[in-house]
């Protein structure tokens, strides 16, 4: 800690810091932001890592109102949309630009950052190597401008911010970019995440990285796809670094949680769990699921998990319907698939394989789900006692918004301080709205989600978990998809209400009561906006929200 001293961060991170796993009964994990959310959550001390990756653009003449360079139109000209078309190495760095006889339309590519609320501002260090001409562009000021190094002041997060390349050496090619604060130059070689970032995540017991594994779209399947702590970006579609993230869980003291591709071969399921155990501090644990929610066909991994499960067994279940057929098939798939991947695990530690928890995942709301998985009768029967932990995400609060209420929440929507009071009122202590459940949304969640699953688990010997959890104030199933602007404004200005710390302190406790094992928060760090707002915390360097405080104060036992 001394060296973050160092760094001038405020005695009152520093004393946050001190709270890191204070009350080892209470755990809490959280689920880090998605990967678009990167540049909020602000994870580096290199803002380059969380750019968006190559943007291809053309020249075009605004004033003539006419293209300069061929194909080039009003609405191409920043982005022709052919980042895939750019030549790069094996970790991205890009090697020449087109010449004008070739096809691509681009003739210039940048790197650009969408600058959140919060976004770092002040003074900036650009550095590289190779031969190349390159701008730092934006609501900015240059100060400094030689090869190989720029420096700017950073104004607003009015403009984006982006480094512009219109020229490169194919011989000695641009690479090797970092995008530095000024005020950690001197440590940038050596310390690799943004201590506000440390601080405030530090307390927490463990860290979810499935958003930023990218494991809703990912299509990840041999170890050769990975990115690698050289690439250039760390927002590609194999997601982040594997070495990256078990450096940060080192770091903080916080067990992994994995989310395994589901399209991912047994190769990289055994070269990743070698490289875990190889970087892992020795006294922490992994958590290792197979995908996210293969149960839920947003998701691209529960169609694959069907597919699957057709092929295996093309005669399941002949009477039900075709949902709820094909539903069975993806359950039974996943809790097979997930007992292969813990069997993998667990022979890459070996002796130490209690280090490793397996968690097969189904529903909350529908405890049936589960009871298919943890017995697979199509798989052979007995997955569960190849897993160590049954996960579900025991929101509260989603019966709130149903289509059936929503003439109510539009009337709060309409009446300012009354209507926010109306909605707490509900989450709290109920009879807002009839639904048979006294008490609000926390017995409710209890009810339905929390205590069925508690004793399926214990029937079939396994320990209660939650990937996710907190708040779920919106809907999201299809019947109930919400247009109205108006209610989602309510619900955004809810989260950041000081009221919701005394949701989530009955929300834990009741969980706590339980005898569950650890939750994960959804999510991290990250904006909190009218389409977004379940995070804890909106930025790194200022951890004072209302959901912070309660889950660092259950942390504490308070």
């Amino acid at each position: 800690m001394k060296r973050l001293r160092n760094l001038g961060l405020s005695a009152a991170l520093i004393a946050l810091a001190g709270v890191a796993h204070a009350n080892p009964g209470n755990r809490l994990g959280f689920n880090t932001s998605g990967l678009a959310q990167i540049a909020v959550s602000n994870p580096f001390i290199d803002k380059f890592k969380v750019s968006r990756g190559w943007i291809t653009s053309c020249n075009y003449d605004w004033q003539n109102d006419k293209a300069i360079d061929p194909g080039c139109t009003k609405k191409t000209s920043f982005n022709t949309d052919e980042s895939h078309k750019v030549k790069v190495d094996r970790f991205g760095w890009p090697m020449r630009l087109p010449t004008s006889g070739e096809a691509p339309i681009y003739t210039t590519i940048s790197a650009i950052w969408d600058l959140g609320e919060f976004f770092t501002l002040g003074d900036y260090v650009v550095t590289y190597n190779g031969d190349a001409d390159i701008k730092a562009l934006g609501d900015i000021v240059v100060t400094n401008e030689q090869p190989g190094r720029i420096e700017f002041r950073l104004n607003s997060v009015k403009r984006k911010l982006r480094l512009h390349i219109t020229r490169i050496n194919p011989r000695n090619y641009i690479k090797n970019i970092r995008v530095i604060p000024k005020r950690f130059v001197n440590v940038a070689s050596r310390q690799k995440f943004n201590p506000d970032y440390v601080n405030t995540i530090r307390p927490f017991n463990s860290i979810r990285f499935m958003p930023w594994q990218n494991t809703k779209d990912t299509t990840f399947t041999r170890w050769e796809q990975r990115t690698t702590p050289n690439h250039a970006f760390y927002n590609g579609n194999a997601g982040m670094p594997i070495e990256t993230m078990v450096e940060l869980s080192n770091l903080v003291n916080s067990d992994p949680w994995f989310s395994m591709p589901h399209l991912g071969d047994d190769t990289l399921m055994y070269r990743f769990a070698q490289t875990v155990k190889q970087k892992l501090k020795p006294g922490l644990k992994v958590y290792v699921e197979n995908s996210n929610e293969i149960w839920n066909y947003m998701y691209p991994a529960t169609h694959h998990a069907t597919r699957e499960g057709l092929k295996r067994w093309p005669r399941a279940y002949p009477k039900l319907n075709q949902g709820a057929r094909n539903l069975k098939l993806a359950l039974n798939y996943n809790a097979l698939r997930t007992g292969q991947i813990c069997d993998i695990w667990k022979r890459v530690f070996g002796n130490q394989k209690r280090r490793v928890v397996c968690v097969l995942s189904a529903y909350a709301g529908a405890p049936k789900m589960g009871e298919e998985a943890l017995s697979c009768p199509l798989a052979g029967g007995g997955c569960h006692k190849k897993i160590d932990a049954y996960g579900v995400a025991p929101y509260f609060g989603d019966y709130i918004a149903r289509i059936e209420n929503r003439a109510q929440l539009r009337n709060w929507a309409k009446s300012g301080a009354q209507g926010m009071n109306n909605l707490f009122s509900e989450i709290n202590r109920g009879n807002f709205i009839d639904d048979k459940i006294p008490g609000g949304a926390i017995p409710r969640a209890m009810k339905n989600r929390i205590t069925p699953n508690v004793a399926l688990a214990k029937k079939y010997g396994v320990k209660l978990v939650a990937y996710e959890g907190g708040q779920h104030l919106l809907r999201v199933d299809r019947p109930h998809v919400i247009y109205d602007e108006k209610i989602f404004e309510l619900f955004s200005k809810a989260n950041r209400d000081p009221r919701m710390i005394r949701s989530y302190q009955q929300y834990l406790n009741a969980w706590g009561r339980s005898g569950a094992g650890i939750m994960m928060h959804f999510n991290g760090i990250s904006n909190i906006d009218n389409r977004n707002y379940f995070a804890m915390l909106e930025r790194p360097e200022n951890p004072n929200s209302a959901k912070y405080r309660a889950l660092t104060n259950y942390l504490r036992g308070r």
